[in-house]
């Protein structure tokens, strides 16, 4: 029986070669279609960051602005960027006034005079403005930022040594006697009765009547956009001053809370000053990170009427 026998052969070096300049040749065909897509999918994503960023700073600022009190807003454009500051509320009515129905003189709110007892027109909405509330002011009539002026002791508002006490009038009907429910008397509710420790002239009446609750540890609120630092910050709680701080430095103690980083940009713009009743304000934002860059814009109405 005759045997053959096969001698295995390998790769020649020639063809080793070949085969990798052509695999050369298809992995770089693939990567151009990959790659392109790989690198649009993470640019989105970091468009996408950015934006969620922006627009989460945006509305962190419009929350404030909106709940401010009408007049308080305070803008300056500084070199790199913008100061922006008001005076939040916690709460809000509207009080009794002569020839209101429901309003007798003997709890209605006296324009001009001293003053340490009346009625608001239905309830306040903040849980914790209730029984005999520490720490919060009264503010009427601020028809152009008052509140600010000898550092926040102003007529328009209470001092912080007013305590501010609150009862349930005339606290009849049913049980237990909530502020809201009907009471007693025909065709009435019962509502807010506020006492003062101290009486209080308000020297300029509301046109719409209303009364704003403020906390003096929550107040003011200043944001600050400093694109050399690439930041906007928030600060909170600081002594009121009669000339707007626009720096860290000038705000002094204060809680803060970086609202956002990697800013380029930043721009603040408002109609205030034109607008009787109410008011425009535009925030133009740049975030740039990575190579990559957005800008937003956002628009928040201001009511201006007292």
């Amino acid at each position: 029986m005759q045997v053959l026998l096969t001698r295995g052969r390998g790769f020649s070096l020639l063809e080793m070669i070949i085969v990798v300049v052509l695999l050369g040749i298809v992995g770089a065909a693939i990567g151009g279609f990959i790659l392109p897509a790989v690198r649009a999918y993470q640019a989105q994503g970091q468009r996408a960051a950015l934006v969620d960023a922006g627009e989460s700073a945006l509305r962190r600022l419009a929350r404030d602005v909106r709940i401010s009190l009408p007049n308080s807003l305070r803008i300056t454009n500084t070199g790199s960027g913008f100061a922006l500051e008001m005076v939040p509320t916690a709460d809000g009515a509207r009080y009794c006034t002569t020839g209101v129905a429901d309003c007798s003189s003997g709890n209605v709110l006296t324009i001009g005079s001293s003053d340490n007892q009346f009625d608001v027109l239905g309830c306040f909405q903040n849980a914790s403005f209730t029984g005999s509330p520490a720490g919060y002011r009264l503010v009427i009539g601020d028809s152009s930022g008052q509140f600010y002026s000898a550092a926040g002791t102003s007529a328009v508002a209470t001092p912080t040594s007013t305590t501010i006490s609150l009862s349930i009038f005339p606290g009849t009907g049913g049980t237990p006697t909530q502020c809201g429910t009907a009471s007693a008397t025909a065709n009435s509710y019962n509502r807010y009765r506020l006492t003062l420790t101290a009486g209080q002239t308000f020297p300029n009446a509301s046109s719409r009547q209303r009364v704003f609750v403020v906390q003096s540890s929550a107040l003011p609120v200043s944001y600050i956009c400093d694109t050399t630092a690439q930041t906007l910050t928030r600060y909170s709680g600081y002594t009121v001053q009669a000339t707007q701080p626009t720096t860290a430095a000038a705000i002094g103690a204060a809680t803060t809370a970086v609202v956002a980083t990697s800013l380029t940009a930043c721009s603040l713009t408002s109609t205030t000053t034109d607008v009787q009743s109410t008011g425009l304000l535009t925030l133009t934002l740049g975030l740039t990170r990575a190579g990559e860059t957005v800008q937003l814009m956002h628009q928040v109405q201001l009511d201006n009427s007292l």
